[in-house]
């Protein structure tokens, strides 16, 4: 995200989350209902590239490697078991593009610079920001994880990730934090009924939107020839 202008103190910054968002969605839902091993084998060529371009090596790995035990089971269960070879390869190859889409959307988006500009847009402000203070609250929970588990190992007990003591006690951390954000909102000023004002501007460049639609068609035309 970069700095575009600055106009009357109110500064505007390129954003890309929105249009790489909507891509993202539609992909998601015509994958689900299209029967296209071209289309499948295109998107998650083309999120590689992304990600090797960005140098995401590990989220490069894991869309390669997370997708493979589940995409082979769920091919031979329906080589086997279903309708067939053709439609193995369907299910195989749109296993990779879920996991794909699904990454490029965890690596790919900022959460929060998404949320401020769905607030920009007019979203429902109360659950806005009640998202972010989630999103913000992550850190300081592990951090509470993590001193519960040291206090544990003090006692002579170790807690393992699927010990239900420790998501209890996440649970009322959490909750005990509630009223701490809350008081800190109020106090600056936050107004659930008032008009809100932005420091910052997030501009979506036409060019990306010209981008996305790009992509789309040439997938599409991709798929077209193949058919």
């Amino acid at each position: 995200m970069e700095i575009t202008s600055s106009h009357k103190g109110i500064k505007t910054k390129a954003s890309y989350v929105l249009p790489l968002t909507v891509l993202i969605f539609l992909f998601t839902i015509e994958i689900s209902f299209t029967r296209s091993i071209t289309l499948n084998v295109f998107l998650v060529g083309s999120i590689m590239v992304y990600l090797a371009w960005q140098r995401k090596l590990a989220a490069t790995l894991m869309a390669l490697f997370l997708p493979l035990i589940p995409a082979l089971a769920t091919f031979w269960s329906v080589y086997v078991n279903g309708s067939g070879l053709t439609d193995a390869w369907i299910l195989f190859s749109r296993t990779f593009a879920f996991a794909g889409l699904g990454i490029l959307f965890l690596v790919g988006i900022d959460l929060e610079e998404l949320l401020l500009k769905c607030d920009e847009m007019g979203m429902q402000k109360n659950f806005v920001y009640g998202i972010l203070v989630v999103v913000n609250a992550v850190p300081e929970i592990l951090r509470e994880v993590s001193e519960i588990e040291e206090a544990s190992l003090l006692r002579g007990k170790k807690l393992h990730f699927w010990s239900s003591l420790v998501y209890v006690k996440v649970i009322f951390v959490a909750y005990s934090f509630k009223d701490c954000y809350t008081e800190a909102m109020y106090s600056h000023g936050y107004d659930e009924d008032g008009t809100r004002t932005h420091y910052e501007r997030l501009v979506t460049p036409r060019w990306s939107w010209l981008a996305m639609c790009l992509y789309f068609v040439v997938s599409h035309i991709v798929w077209f020839i193949q058919s």
